[in-house]
């Protein structure tokens, strides 16, 4: 009897290989799901309407701090990619100036560009949110800046914060999640 070969071992393995029945197959649509999250905010604000924030993807990870000072890293994102943002790579797609005013106006125009961000599919933002030579005690807005990408409505979407360079600790840049 001749030795059998690889595609007549695998047939004979798989002979008696049954397919699953419809019933007790599972349909994982997570990828469906995200697409529709990204498809309400569009028609949100196409129709002017604000976003509600539960839009956000509950299965991201956590932005944690770094050893550096104020980087934020989302698992998975390699020292070799904060390398490449820092380098421009991908390009700034959108900026916000958050010099002379207040919190408040600062947080509204991040949650609101951070909107248009994810509509448009922008990979990279720069935050220019000063160093805080102007307030009295710490850096009100660079604070405030850093807490909401750790812990605000858009944080699932944040892979990574970096200070960007240059900008001696005034800015930030920003990768989002690709989309």
């Amino acid at each position: 009897m001749a030795p059998k070969d690889e595609h007549d071992l695998f047939a004979e393995a798989m002979s008696k290989v049954q397919p699953i029945a419809p019933a007790k197959k599972i349909t994982i649509e997570k990828k469906r799901r995200r697409l529709r999250d990204f498809e309400r905010i569009a028609d949100k604000a196409a129709a002017g309407s604000p976003v509600p924030l539960t839009t956000a993807a509950p299965h991201a990870a956590r932005l944690v701090s770094s050893d550096e000072p104020w980087t934020l890293i989302a698992n998975g994102i390699s020292r070799e990619r904060l390398k490449q943002l820092a380098a421009g790579q991908p390009p700034v797609e959108g900026s916000f100036d958050l010099h002379g005013i207040t919190r408040q106006q600062a947080l509204d125009l991040l949650s609101d560009g951070f909107q248009q961000a994810l509509i448009k599919r922008q990979r990279a933002l720069c935050i220019i949110h000063g160093r805080g030579l102007h307030s009295e005690g710490k850096a009100v807005l660079k604070h405030e800046t850093y807490h909401w990408l750790q812990e605000g409505p858009f944080a699932p979407y944040v892979l990574a914060v970096i200070p960007q360079p240059g900008s001696g600790g005034g800015a930030c840049l920003v990768l989002l999640r690709r989309q």
